[in-house]
């Protein structure tokens, strides 16, 4: 038989399709990535075979090229094969829309999570057993997932409601508490979900600008890079100063790129990270600083947003020889020696 999508969903960012195709072989659950881009990026995760399982490895992709069966020893069904209910199958995505769960009914059948792709790990199947080659088994992980699963939904029926107006003027009193009333105000979510929008204000003879509602939404891929911690890291906002307006102004195009790059690219901004941008003579990037690592510079103070910390990215021009610097020694040897 020819494949056959069985459900299709988009992501809330547009960026990501979840399907799953039906063969005469096998059910597969996919993740693609920017689908319509040239870069763009499959995930797969096997969920169950529809024919006999293979004894090993070598029987268990056909010669055609289509997709491989799972080897009777990770395999955790019938192993003649199985069908799953295709009428109750449901998809739900992750907070930062880079996994999905895959469900029948109520029961997680499949998981590509955000991390899928590394160590050899593609995703969890309710059919597999032990650590297969094209999925894990799912038992130990179930009640990590369950939680996540039900902390995703209430998290995203929080965007089924009117939200922007509220998390909009947090934001407005949070940075007129810091340098009094906004000058200019930009959307720079390019008329997509969610809703961003950048200002411009002036304190003293300092002339400020910062993203507004980029920390609605937490970044991907932090916990790769901060463990059990990550939930401390993945929101964030953005935020620039000089005492030159001129300079202000022409770092507005990369502050708006920067505060729709982790969901585009499904990757996550931090201290210590940096963005080559040469529209400023005498500079080619910008670095990025924790603005709670900053003691001495006055920063705004945001409230949590859903029980969690957001914090401030401080951008700051810098040369390529810092840029080498940072590169070489990291960003903290840099801060003792350039501030």
């Amino acid at each position: 038989m020819e494949p056959e999508i069985i459900i299709e969903e988009t992501s809330p960012f547009g960026n990501v399709q979840a399907l799953v195709e039906k063969t005469d072989r096998t059910y597969f659950f996919y993740l693609w990535i920017n689908p319509k881009s040239n870069d763009r990026q499959m995930r797969a995760c096997w969920i169950c075979n529809r024919i006999r399982a293979p004894k090993n490895m070598n029987d268990a992709f056909p010669n055609d090229g289509r997709e491989p069966c799972m080897p009777e020893e990770f395999v955790a069904h019938d192993l003649n094969g199985i069908d799953i209910d295709e009428s109750d199958l449901s998809i739900e995505w992750f907070e930062e829309g880079d996994g999905a769960f895959l469900l029948s009914g109520e029961d997680i059948i499949a998981v590509i999570p955000g991390f899928s792709g590394y160590n050899d790990f593609y995703g969890y199947s309710a059919y597999a057993k032990g650590t297969g080659p094209f999925a894990w088994e799912i038992d130990k992980a179930l009640p990590h997932l369950k939680e996540e699963l039900d902390r995703c939904r209430r998290f995203w029926n929080f965007f089924e409601k009117d939200f922007w107006g509220d998390v909009q003027q947090m934001h407005l009193d949070v940075l007129q508490k810091f340098m009094g009333k906004h000058e200019d105000y930009y959307a720079i979510d390019q008329d997509k979900f969610p809703p961003k929008a950048m200002v411009t204000g002036k304190k003293g003879d300092t002339y400020y600008a910062f993203t507004l509602g980029v920390s609605m939404f937490p970044m991907p891929t932090v916990e790769m890079a901060y463990g059990d911690d990550y939930m401390d890291h993945r929101r964030i906002e953005l935020g620039f100063f000089s005492n030159d307006k001129k300079v202000v102004d022409n770092v507005l195009s990369g502050i708006a790129f920067l505060g729709l790059l982790p969901w585009e690219g499904l990757t996550f901004l931090g201290h210590g990270h940096t963005l080559q941008y040469n529209k400023i003579p005498g500079f080619d990037h910008l670095l990025m600083l924790d603005a709670s690592v900053m003691k001495d510079i006055d920063h705004p103070v945001y409230p949590d947003f859903m029980g969690e910390k957001i914090n401030l990215l401080w951008l700051k021009l810098i040369t390529d020889e810092e840029y080498d610097f940072i590169v070489d020694k990291g960003v903290d040897e840099y801060l003792s020696r350039y501030r």
